[in-house]
């Protein structure tokens, strides 16, 4: 056995006899030292310790929430009433290039973390240029790595089975050419799995496009948001006809349109977005949504005439809501702005959650409103002696004659952990909502009071101090 182990070391080996006994005693030697030497470098060459052998499930988790990002999932603005928490991390809440980064190194690790990377990777896909359109349906469009046995054919590539939601931009050159629509719908036919479309068309587009995209995608899509500055109403109003099974509509980007001789009805939509522009407000009025409960109604500075199709809409469709989030534009400006605004809230017979910004803070009582969300709000809100639009909304809020059936208001983004100097007026109102039954939380969700050990001890105010503050408060 030695000697047809060293054949191989040493080709060509001379043939044994007596005249070779000094070579032959050193190749005995050599296999000796070789067969010593085998184990201690079988060892030294051993690979290092592999990573725990988890089950696919926890991997999954683990990996959807280290790349979680709430746009790739939903077109809906996040639940205001979600508890939020104090960023501790130090590379902070994820972005999205954080996330694409996360992912591309998740795949890198080992065969079984691409595994369970692959499907994440391939979830959310955006295209902001013609040229990355190409690279992704190339992507799509490649072959698995040829398998050990080279009688079987290679497959074709199912990363496009993954996708769920495909985000299109058109800013930049060349998105207006008819060879990007063409990439976009082989895109969407290579991803038959597809749930949400985001399209944002600054051009305007040839009408056997909206069309391919409804025979692709009819059936099974379940979100969409589509922008488009003058579509054609009688084409687009057929194009929206076409998914039946939306459940997510966004058409608050839709500024011209004009939908007075057009109906349609899409029976699964439960969540609709729209801005006060009036063709977004046309549009939305002539559309049958009977399972409709959630409205997203974003605010527009440049619209003027909202307030008549604010009415129609309500009039129309306001019976059915549950859920209104008034949200500011999308524009930073507009954030500061103050809208005096009126909106006959009294047809919405069975709204129970209300949200909105400061600011923009509408005129109105409602006796079913059992939750307030209140965005914007400052430390200078809880402060007497100053009077400014977060005292005022405040005020509204404590009147139980409006909100009768009033039982939480929130004030979403303030976190009395980030204003600790500011928590003893807070905690002030708090104490005069909870005399009139309502929990006033902060974002977290937090009810802040003073505890009767710390009164008792004397760590808090006087009760005369705190009964003059409250009279101040006001």
């Amino acid at each position: 056995m030695i000697y047809e182990l060293l054949r191989r070391l040493y080709k060509p080996l001379p043939p044994l006899g007596w005249k070779n006994i000094a070579w032959l005693s050193f190749i005995i030697s050599t296999g000796h030292f070789l067969a010593r030497l085998v184990p201690n470098f079988v060892i030294l060459r051993q690979s290092p310790p592999s990573f725990p052998d988890l089950p696919v499930e926890v991997l999954t988790e683990i990996f959807q929430f280290a790349t979680y990002l709430h746009e790739a999932e939903n077109i809906l603005p996040l639940d205001p009433f979600i508890p939020q928490q104090i960023s501790r991390n130090a590379l902070g809440p994820n972005t999205a290039l954080s996330t694409m980064r996360t992912k591309c190194a998740l795949v890198l690790v080992c065969r079984s973390w691409r595994n369970v990377a692959i499907p994440l990777l391939y979830r959310h896909l955006v295209i902001r240029s013609p040229q990355r359109a190409i690279y992704l349906l190339s992507a799509l469009e490649s072959r698995l790595p040829m398998p050990v046995d080279a009688t079987t054919p290679t497959r074709p590539s199912e990363y496009g089975r993954f996708a769920r939601h495909l985000e299109i931009y058109t800013h930049s050159r060349g998105s207006n050419a008819y060879n990007f629509l063409l990439t976009i719908c082989h895109i969407i036919q290579k991803s038959p799995n597809l749930r949400i479309i985001s399209g944002s068309w600054n051009h305007a587009l040839p009408a056997g496009f909206p069309q391919s995209v409804s025979q692709m995608c009819g059936p099974t899509l379940q979100g969409l948001l589509w922008s488009e500055s003058c579509p054609d109403s009688p084409t687009f109003a057929k194009f929206l006809s076409s998914f039946q099974s939306l459940r997510v509509l966004d058409i608050s980007r839709v500024p011209r349109h004009r939908a007075e001789d057009i109906s349609l009805s899409l029976p699964s939509i439960q969540d609709l977005i729209i801005s006060t522009h009036t063709g977004s407000m046309s549009l939305a009025t002539s559309i049958s949504m009977p399972r409709l409960h959630t409205l997203v109604l974003r605010l527009e500075s440049n619209a003027p005439e909202s307030s008549t199709y604010i009415r129609k809409f309500l009039k129309a469709r306001g019976i059915a809501l549950r859920t209104l989030h008034i949200l500011p534009s999308l524009g930073i400006d507009d954030q500061n702005i103050l809208y005096n605004f009126h909106i006959p809230f009294r047809d919405c017979t069975c709204l129970e959650t209300l949200t909105f910004h400061v600011n923009h803070t509408p005129s109105f009582h409602h006796p079913t409103v059992k939750r307030v969300g209140i965005h914007g709000l400052k430390s200078e809100a809880f402060e007497h002696g100053k009077t400014n639009s977060g005292k005022t909304c405040l005020k509204t809020l404590a009147t139980r004659s409006l909100y009768p059936c009033l039982e939480t208001v929130r004030t979403v983004d303030y976190l009395v952990e980030n204003h600790t100097l500011s928590l003893g007026h807070y905690i002030l109102w708090s104490e005069k909502f909870e005399r009139l039954g309502v929990d006033f939380q902060d974002g977290a969700g937090i009810v802040w009071m003073y505890t009767e050990a710390l009164d008792i001890d004397g760590g808090g105010e006087s009760s005369n101090d705190r009964s003059c503050e409250e009279a101040t408060l006001l």
